[in-house]
């Protein structure tokens, strides 16, 4: 009797020591995209779509974040291990006439503790976009930063004039 109540008590106790598996759940905050709309240069109220959008990295392997999409409005990552992120923006891909133009977002970073599941989290605040200068060449006219701190994704962080 006494043999059945410890071996009982052993499982019980380690039963209460047991912990959930850590699973980050769906929905968690993690770290957020950048959200960039597209806006009409000659009526700047109004979204404008890119023909044929295609969005790359400027790295040494290239990794194309958008791929010929007709869009008003994107979303994309900013680097977290650096204080800056440089894509290229390509405007008609597969016409005759395509043009790129090489956007730098600069930023400073800070890592946010969201639980043990899910780590950290990035945020990124003073948020500034510099457009490579071509000249006349250049398809993207303006930018304006809408919200200098990306902390989540509900609303629009940049919008680009074309």
């Amino acid at each position: 009797m006494l043999k059945r109540f410890l071996i009982l008590f052993i499982i019980a106790i380690a039963f209460l020591g047991c912990t959930r598996d850590d699973i980050c759940e769906e929905g968690a905050q993690t770290t957020p995209l950048l959200i960039i709309t597209f806006n009409d240069i000659v009526d700047p109220t109004q979204r404008k779509a890119v023909p044929s959008l295609t969005v790359e990295t400027l790295d040494f392997n290239s990794v194309q974040v958008i791929s010929e999409e007709t869009t008003d409005s994107i979303v994309i990552p900013l680097r977290n291990s650096a204080i800056e992120t440089s894509y290229r923006f390509k405007k008609a891909v597969g016409t005759a006439s395509p043009n790129n133009d090489v956007l730098t977002f600069r930023y400073s970073t800070e890592d946010i503790y969201v639980n043990r599941a899910c780590a950290f989290k990035t945020i990124y605040h003073e948020l500034n976009a510099l457009i490579q200068d071509e000249g006349s060449a250049n398809w993207i006219l303006q930018l304006d930063i809408e919200t200098p701190d990306v902390v989540d994704e509900t609303e629009t962080h940049i919008t680009i004039f074309h």
